[in-house]
């Protein structure tokens, strides 16, 4: 049986990636952890610092408008901390931007998926955004990865690994022949249109008028 770590080790192998950490759903495997401290730059959301400390991770960098943070930690991370008050944005975003004008350009996001279910969704839709600031911006969890792909993409994937497209602009066509089911100038008006397909091939080919998020599950279907 295929392993969630031997699928990262394909697509992302071990080595020195920034890091941002959101307040969701803390990564419970093993190799994610590794990841964070591989030795990138680690930014960690103001609200996620009690779950980093828990697993023994100090971050290189706190930021966010900081109000939950206690004394104890403004103390202890004051030459790490970036208050950012304006409330136009998620501390997510705001973690972002600020790598961007770091000109980091290779980040992974962790802990944006689980726990509340609207933030799942935006942070999902953030990173479209995201990507145009971005050179290489991916959200994983412990269930999947999520990626920007625009123009023409060659993707890794793994034969039987499961596949799911998203768009938010309806106008947007895609193709991609190395499916289950292919598509062929493909157009959703709904997110679940793209969902729950599957690669048959070790790199698919996504040719698209547009930006699309595409989600590779960890879990691997046998046929």
């Amino acid at each position: 049986m295929t392993t969630i770590a031997q699928v990262l080790q394909q697509i992302y192998p071990l080595q020195k990636y920034s890091i941002v950490i959101a307040n969701g759903k803390f990564p419970k495997s093993p190799y994610l952890r590794q990841l964070i401290t591989a030795g990138g730059l680690v930014i960690c959301c103001d609200g996620a610092i009690n779950k980093l400390l828990r697993h023994k991770i100090t971050p290189n960098l706190v930021i966010g408008d900081c109000d939950s943070l206690n004394n104890k930690f403004k103390y202890k991370f004051q030459d790490k901390i970036i208050v950012i008050s304006e409330q136009n944005s998620n501390d997510l975003t705001k973690a972002v931007n600020h790598a961007a004008k770091l000109k980091l350009d290779n980040i992974i996001i962790l802990g944006a998926t689980g726990l509340r279910e609207d933030h799942t969704i935006a942070n999902i839709g953030l990173l479209l955004e995201y990507k145009k600031i971005i050179k290489d911006i991916t959200i994983i969890s412990d269930t999947g990865i999520f990626t920007v792909h625009d123009n023409i993409s060659e993707i890794a994937t793994i034969v039987g690994q499961q596949i799911s497209f998203f768009t938010t602009n309806p106008n947007i066509t895609f193709s991609c022949k190395e499916l289950k089911w292919p598509l062929s100038n493909y157009q959703m008006t709904n997110w679940h249109q793209g969902t729950l397909n599957q690669a048959i091939a070790n790199k698919i080919n996504l040719v698209s008028s547009g930006a699309i998020i595409v989600y590779r599950a960890f879990a691997i279907k046998r046929s």
